[in-house]
């Protein structure tokens, strides 16, 4: 194993210097030799050929570097064996990118596996080849029954095939899809909302689509509780405000009470004497109180409801409900009350929730009238290019500056302990959001006012 020959890749295959000259050395003299290399030695100076595609060497400083190699005899002229030829060549980079492959695939494989996020590839047609736990989890079905076994549109509803084709649309044109809310229909039948994003990707020359599927049901359950619990403090805010005018319907209730009770102690005695045109006048003024009453009655009961049909409501409607609830409170106060309702348009949404938004600026607006010196209050209703414009505003002190930007946040009020519970404001902006419109304080105005905007 002594050298007789070698090239300068040589060396620098073995981290050696490429212009050292090692002819005359020992093999093994030159590099620390394992044991298992010197027994290949052997066997090919022996007769024997062998090859590695990968082996390795630790050099005396710094990492494992690793070969590719293969040693052969060397014949004399006389056809004996005189020594061996190797071949070798450095292949570190390589096992290096194949083993960064490795584990990056590795770890994909375990991304895969553990995502709580549904993954899913399938073809362009719709097939699913490759489904993760999380996603077998929404649809109920095992790996084995999905992949290669069923589609995507085998447990989408028909009614999503609208939807589906715009979808696919994005797809051709963008090369990804969503995010896009549908329902998938699971083994046992039950219909599971999902969130879905795609995108294509090519495998072995072909198109297929990644999708990533989000389940919804939790969110959907969450939403429905924050829904309830939102429309339980509309309802507590609805009554609250009720008890704080209690006083006022009182009042409303007794006057038409109390023209009953004259004239049905009159009607007596017009009776008695025969009187047509007084029993006349008297069931004619009894009838009308008694409409009086029962109309505020009903107002208090519709308005107690928890809520109403989504419908078309003439802005009209709305002023005259809220008006119906607040107006005699603000009259019998001394409270100057300016309408200009300049507007036929129509809104949808709940009757009962923007009535509810009216009275509760109507009624901030009163006790802010109610400490000037002149008591009044502006309630105005206006179209405008693509929605109406609703304004409550008063003569009161005004909103101070540090006090603008907390005026809509819940709990935050300004009167004194008891009497308010700082949910109006903000309940109130919830309610026209949830209309698709907007509440804001114009600050530019010279007194407090509040705007609502709804679509037409």
């Amino acid at each position: 194993m002594r050298y007789l020959a070698h090239n300068a890749a040589w060396g620098a295959a073995h981290g050696e210097s490429a212009e050292r000259d090692l002819v005359g050395l020992l093999h093994y003299d030159v590099f620390a030799i394992r044991e298992e290399w010197r027994e290949v030695h052997r066997r090919c100076l022996e007769g024997k050929s062998e090859e590695r595609g990968e082996d390795f060497y630790d050099p005396p400083a710094g990492r494992r570097e690793y070969l590719r190699w293969k040693v052969t005899p060397w014949r004399g002229t006389d056809l004996t064996i005189a020594g061996v030829v190797i071949y070798v060549e450095r292949i570190t980079d390589e096992v290096e990118v194949r083993r960064r492959l490795a584990e990056g695939e590795t770890a994909l494989r375990d991304l895969f596996e553990s995502s709580p996020v549904g993954l899913n590839l399938c073809t362009m047609e719709g097939l699913w080849l490759e489904s993760n736990p999380a996603f077998l989890d929404i649809i109920g079905y095992s790996r084995e029954e999905a992949d290669g076994g069923l589609t995507y549109w085998q447990l989408t509803p028909r009614k999503y095939d609208a939807d589906e084709a715009a979808q696919l649309e994005s797809l051709r044109v963008h090369g990804r899809y969503g995010p896009y809310e549908k329902e998938f229909v699971r083994k046992d039948g039950r219909l599971v909302p999902v969130r879905l994003n795609g995108f294509i990707v090519e495998r072995q020359g072909k198109a297929h689509i990644w999708s990533l599927i989000e389940d919804l049901t939790a969110q959907r359950a969450l939403e429905a509780q924050v829904e309830e619990e939102r429309l339980k403090a509309i309802h507590s805010s609805k009554l609250a405000m009720m008890g704080e005018m209690a006083a006022s319907f009182a009042h409303e209730i007794n006057n038409p009470l109390g023209i009953i009770d004259a004239f049905a102690f009159t009607l007596k005695d017009a009776i008695a004497a025969k009187d047509t045109a007084h029993i006349d006048e008297a069931i004619s003024a009894i009838r009308d109180a008694a409409a009086r009453a029962g109309k505020i009655v009903h107002g208090l009961r519709k308005f107690a409801r928890e809520r109403d049909e989504n419908s078309e409501i003439e802005i009209s409607t709305i002023v005259e409900d809220a008006m119906n609830l607040c107006g005699a409170r603000i009259r019998t106060h001394g409270v100057e009350l300016k309408l200009a309702i300049e507007t036929s348009s129509r809104v949808r949404g709940s009757s009962i929730a923007l009535a509810q938004v009216v009275v509760n600026l109507l009624n901030n607006a009163f006790d802010a009238a109610c400490m000037a010196p002149r008591k009044w209050i502006r309630l105005s209703a206006v179209d405008r290019a693509r929605h109406v414009e609703i304004s409550v505003e008063d003569s009161g002190a005004g909103v101070p500056a540090e006090l603008e930007a907390d005026v809509f946040r819940a709990f935050f009020t300004t009167k004194a302990v008891g009497a308010g519970t700082g949910l109006g404001l903000s309940i109130s902006r919830s309610i026209i959001e949830g209309h698709g419109g907007t509440l804001t304080l114009d600050r530019g105005a010279a007194h407090t006012r509040f705007v609502v905007e709804l679509p037409r």
